[in-house]
């Protein structure tokens, strides 16, 4: 069978179109060498490596320049082939141009609601379905332009042409897909790299979150039948609360949090304000008409966080490795932006609920054991004896693949530092409330109808980061201000009676 793939496969390359033979191509360019060129323009970094993916790629020379494209997902190849040899043709050079100059959160946004109609010159029947996307993010953003009213997919591209259209492509490139000469995801980089390195600063900013508990599959009849029922769904969540934060972080390990949080569920507004201050492995917490700290000792969990999340967890403005490429997946430049403290370029993020549900799955099944470490050994987390390490596991894993979540943000880098400057943020959630609802079914008894509940909640903030490598303060706590461990222990009932 496999015998037999094989052949299939050498059948379909040798009936791929080739407008004509090798001896006759004169100044034909072959794909092997527009990957080459492209590349070289491009400047891209060429990976030392010998061995090839592809069983027709032996050349020593071109090599690293098939296998660069190929990790990089600007070539798939045909199977075990890759055709090195073959003409390329317009609408493949079209396609590795969009990989190589084009910007891919914006290819993709405009390709999920890309239709046939969007190219209108003649013959656009006869380009591949496969390249009809590339064709038209490259003629909208200029990449390339028409030639005429017609385009000729299907034809080879000569060495002078692939020179015009490289040339072409590279300077759209520069001037709306770059700022100094970097995209949108190697800006990210930069930055982050360069806030890894700042000693002290400052941020402030408003998180307003609100959130709703959904029930649906419930008529009025049904819900009219039941008042424990009604009772529940009146009592149901609608909350908003908003966070106002003032943050001030000194490297390598300390950070003083002041937080007011401001929530409304329907009654009254309740507001109050906590103070974090965390010195190496010690955390401080005070709350709002308190003289007195509650002191922890986070040693273990905080190495543990710091596994989980990729990142020194004092360091709350850098983004993790993680993160980082996720991020990459979807940046993009938006136009800069002038305030009265200076002008920033602005990149942004769309992460919809596909891209971020594939995301976290492939990082908690990473981190999932140390997680799960964490919540059994640690008491402060609240897990008792009885902790099932599996169902644990289980239920955090059917959370996760259950979440529908999308994500915005907006970063706003320095021009001049390259530093952040401010973020926005943006985050739509629905979870589904499975776990619960079975426990709420229960309560109420055999006779409760069957429904089902969602937890909705949106959250919307921007932060600015100030005060860049300038003098911070801090808490100072001395033993006096400390609270006694043993008034946070609650008194069991037989010690009472024993006294």
């Amino acid at each position: 069978m496999r015998k037999l793939c094989t052949l299939l496969t050498l059948i379909v390359i040798l009936c791929l179109p080739v407008a004509v033979s090798a001896a006759e191509q004169g100044n034909f360019f072959t794909r092997a060498e527009f990957i080459k060129e492209i590349l070289t323009q491009a400047g891209t970094e060429i990976e030392e490596v010998t061995q090839s993916s592809f069983s027709d790629v032996t050349d020593p020379e071109l090599i690293p320049y098939i296998e660069t494209a190929y990790n990089n997902g600007i070539v798939s190849g045909y199977g075990h082939y890759f055709a090195p040899g073959r003409s390329i043709t317009k609408e493949e050079a079209v396609k590795i141009i969009v990989h190589v100059f084009g910007e891919k959160a914006g290819f993709n946004a405009m390709s999920d609601s890309f239709a046939d109609g969007d190219l209108e010159f003649a013959y656009s029947e006869d380009i591949s379905a496969w390249a009809k996307p590339y064709v038209a993010y490259a003629l909208e953003t200029g990449l390339i332009t028409e030639e005429g009213d017609t385009f000729g997919p299907g034809e080879p591209v000569t060495a002078a042409q692939a020179g015009e259209m490289i040339a072409a492509a590279k300077e759209v490139y520069q001037q709306l897909f770059t700022r100094d000469g970097l995209s949108a995801p190697d800006m990210l980089v930069l930055a982050n790299e360069k806030m890894a390195e700042v000693g002290t600063y400052k941020q402030k900013g408003t998180m307003l979150t609100e959130m709703q508990l959904l029930v649906e599959g419930l008529t009025p009849e049904q819900v009219g039948e039941n008042e424990e029922l009604e009772k529940f769904i009146d009592d149901g969540i609608d909350m908003s609360m908003n966070m106002d934060m003032d943050i001030s972080f000194q490297a390598p390990d300390r950070i003083y949090i002041k937080q007011t949080l401001a929530s409304d569920a329907g009654v009254e507004e309740v507001v109050q304000d906590v103070e974090t201050y965390m010195d190496g492995s010690l955390m401080y917490q005070r709350m709002a008409g308190s003289d007195k700290w509650v002191m922890q000792d986070l040693g273990e969990v905080m190495e543990q966080i710091q596994a989980i999340t990729d990142r020194e967890p004092y360091q709350m403005t850098q983004l993790s490795e993680d993160e980082l490429k996720m991020f990459k997946e979807f940046a993009r430049y938006e136009e800069d932006v002038v305030t009265d403290d200076g002008e920033y370029y602005v990149i942004s993020f769309k992460i919809d609920q596909e891209a971020y549900r594939e995301y976290y799955m492939e990082v908690m099944e990473k981190v999932m054991d140390s997680i799960v470490t964490l919540q059994a050994e640690n008491p402060a987390l609240g897990q008792g004896p009885g902790f099932d390490p599996e169902q644990y596991k289980q239920m955090m894993m059917s959370l996760v693949s259950g979440m529908e979540v999308e994500l915005s943000y907006k970063y706003y880098i320095d021009k001049e530092t390259h530093l952040f400057g401010k973020v926005w943020m943006s985050q739509a959630m629905t979870m589904p409330m499975a776990e619960f609802m079975t426990e709420v079914v229960e309560a109420l008894g055999e006779d409760a109808p069957q429904f089902s509940a969602k937890m909705l909640s949106h959250s919307e903030g921007e932060f600015e980061i100030y005060d860049l490598d300038e003098e911070v303060e801090f808490p100072v706590i001395t033993e006096e201000d400390i609270m006694d461990q043993g008034e946070l222990v609650p008194v069991e009932p037989e010690a009472l009676q024993e006294d």
